[in-house]
């Protein structure tokens, strides 16, 4: 099985960053409605910025390979 992770993180990069910040979002937007009870809008301009910040990394780890 971590094998199989591993060669898609190899062959789809932007596609793995992008899911794995969705994927921990909504795990944080639950947990913050869970206990206070309301929706923080201000995670998601965090949870975006984070976003692109790793897009930018894994071009730049591209590029190095090449």
């Amino acid at each position: 099985m971590f094998n199989q992770y591993k060669e898609f993180t190899e062959k789809h990069p932007y596609t793995h960053a992008i899911s794995i910040m969705v994927i921990t979002s909504f795990i944080g937007i639950a947990v913050e409605y869970q206990v206070n009870k309301k929706f923080s809008g201000g995670g998601l301009y965090t949870a975006i910025a984070l976003t692109i910040i790793e897009l930018l990394r894994v071009k730049k780890r591209i590029k190095s390979k090449q």
